[in-house]
């Protein structure tokens, strides 16, 4: 373990506020050390830096950056930061917004005149807080049977599939649901605007007013980045090294390190980046068109942790993770990065903030009985007339509906991976809690094709061909 020794305010307790009046600063280190507990020189690793008034409190690196070469994690380690990105991308769009070159209602057709025209205008603001209803673009290649990490995605192929999409997942507005295709777009936006490429473009307005002197975006993954750490994940006992073979960014792909991420979670306060005009913008949380208020803003999760305002946003791109939390009421900042996609995530971000300020009180549901939802069977002789070989324009794909074992329907892409579907309802099957097909039947009553849905991406056309 590499520990970098810090004189630490005595002020930093006062944010503890469960803490007992016995417990010392060195039992509120040894509790986040305590985190970490398994990671170790035989497995990827963590770097984590705590904060409070520009004072670190907390600056820990363990594990290894490079399993192969045996290469720990320092100081100088540069770690992907997932989706964390897209903080910066927000910011930029902010920027030309306060610039004057840029409205946060202005159709966004106006800047990508690509774009379908859907019945409703999708603005800048719907990309911003991930209300615009547009699918996302990696889980459609998914569909068509060509899912992340498996061919090289650059931005201007993820933008193909977005405009072939003829339907949205919702009306513009009236709901938020994730999706990186918003943040794909806002990307070009950027560099259309302003002439620049997103990387020159941050570099200039944002690290280097900030002092982010570690930090780039992987625009070409076959670029060599020093210090870069490995990603990994683990199979079994096994790690196997799991990285971002894409060029795709702006919604991911922020090479970085905990010092330079803590230098811009300072800029949630005083921000030197505009001023309070733009933090104004950052921090604005996206309305939906029933006026209910989201917790989703620029780019970052704007809400609360056991009643104290919090700015965060979680990261995961290949086999990299990132946390990064601040609370403005303390002035603390939380950053966690990590190359080891088997670690959890958000329990340890939760767990660093608990530290501080608590277990997360849990939001409790009223209980509701579920009923059993009775069986649905279809014999082998129905089951046969959903066979077939269908294809999607929507995302370049192609399923192979074919019956196994007499009873499973079961669809095959191209890339020969297999979804096992259960039937539901009449014409309806389902794969697990989250995706499901609806076949459509023409004036014949015969099978014409189906409609795919799952997180991200609803109501995925496939149509039913000749074999």
């Amino acid at each position: 373990m590499i520990i970098k020794q810090y004189k630490v305010l005595l002020g930093l307790l006062l944010c503890v506020p469960f803490c007992s009046k016995a417990q010392t600063l060195q039992d509120t280190l040894n509790k986040i050390d305590a985190l970490f507990e398994h990671v170790n020189q035989q497995t990827p690793g963590v770097s984590v830096l705590v904060s409070r008034n520009g004072q670190i409190l907390y600056h820990k690196h363990k594990g290894m950056a490079d399993l192969e070469h045996s290469t720990p994690i320092t100081d100088s380690t540069r770690i992907e930061a997932g989706s964390v990105s897209k903080q910066f991308t927000a910011t930029a769009i902010l920027i030309l917004v306060q610039d004057g070159k840029i409205g946060l209602d202005d159709d966004v057709r106006k800047y990508i005149p690509e774009l379908p025209g859907y019945e409703k205008t999708i603005t800048v603001r719907h990309l911003l807080n991930h209300t615009s209803g547009l699918k996302d673009w990696g889980v459609v290649a998914s569909l068509g049977g060509w899912p992340r990490g498996t061919r090289v995605y650059t931005n201007e192929l993820a933008l193909d599939y977005i405009v072939k999409q003829p339907t949205l997942n919702n009306i513009p507005g009236d709901e938020y649901l994730y999706s990186n295709s918003n943040y794909t777009l806002l990307t070009l936006i950027v560099e259309r605007v302003s002439g620049e490429k997103l990387a020159d473009f941050t570099q200039e307005r944002i690290f280097k007013p900030l002092g982010m002197h570690a930090t780039s975006w992987r625009t070409d993954f076959q670029h060599i980045v020093p210090h870069r750490a490995i990603g990994y994940d683990k199979t079994g006992r096994q790690y196997q090294m799991v990285m971002p073979f894409e060029n795709t960014y702006g919604h991911a792909a922020l090479l970085t390190t905990v010092a330079d991420l803590d230098r811009w979670n300072t800029s949630w306060k005083n921000s030197p980046l505009g001023g309070n005009t733009l933090l104004k913008l950052r921090t604005e949380r996206g309305v939906l068109n029933n006026g209910d208020t989201i917790r989703y803003a620029g780019g970052v999760f704007v809400d609360t942790y056991n009643g104290h305002p919090m700015v965060s946003h979680t990261g995961a791109t290949a086999g990299y993770r990132a946390v990064l939390s601040y609370f403005p009421e303390t002035s603390l900042s939380i950053v966690y990065l990590s190359n080891d996609a088997s670690l959890p995530t958000s329990k340890m971000g939760n767990g660093i903030a608990a530290i501080f300020f608590g277990k997360k009180q849990a939001i409790s549901a009223s209980e509701k009985k579920i009923s059993e939802i009775p069986k649905y069977l279809l014999s082998h002789t129905e089951l046969m007339e959903f066979q077939g070989r269908y294809v999607s324009a929507a995302c370049e794909g192609e399923l192979v509906a074919t019956i196994e074992n007499e009873t499973t329907l079961t669809m095959t892409s191209k890339s020969n991976r297999k979804r096992k579907l259960k039937p539901t309802a009449k014409d309806m099957f389902s794969q697990g809690a989250e995706t499901s097909f609806l076949f459509k039947r023409d004036g014949q009553d015969k099978i014409k094709g189906f409609y795919i849905s799952v997180p991200r991406a609803r109501n995925v056309w496939f149509e039913r061909v000749d074999k």
